[in-house]
């Protein structure tokens, strides 16, 4: 009976931290929503999603060769707030036509190193506007 007892506590001891580890591994990868460019760079390192307007002034840099490309955003609603985006995957197809992305990564070295771009079309922002009657 002791025995038993042993490795029914050792198994619910086992089960726990098993958990414990679960949760803090999530809660370091989950994107915290953020408008304000000098809070993401001020947290290097953090995993933020990140919305902006792509700055088309500044030309759009794509290296072929290391498989990536990079832009300049600004913030959505001023303007005022500009931050260089990385990014290791493609250029999602209807990127040029975008009225706004949403990017999630972490800003190192300078640069909003983007694991993910979210692309909002005008299609889809017109289709909005023509069902709540605009």
């Amino acid at each position: 009976m002791e025995g038993q007892r042993k490795k029914f506590v050792l198994g619910l001891v086992f089960i726990v931290l098993l958990a414990l580890v679960a949760i803090k591994g999530m809660s370091g990868s989950m994107a915290a929503y953020q408008n304000s460019y000098e809070t993401v760079k001020s947290q290097p390192g953090r995993v933020f999603q990140v919305p902006g307007v792509v700055d088309k002034s500044v030309a759009e840099q794509v290296d072929r060769q290391a498989g990536s490309f990079q832009f300049t955003m600004r913030d959505v609603e001023t303007r005022a707030q500009s931050m260089v985006v990385r990014s290791k995957r493609i250029k999602p197809g209807n990127f040029d036509t975008a009225t706004q992305v949403v990017c999630i990564g972490r800003y190192k070295d300078g640069v909003f190193e983007a694991d993910n771009i979210l692309v909002k079309c005008p299609s889809k922002e017109q289709e909005k506007l023509k069902a709540a009657g605009g």
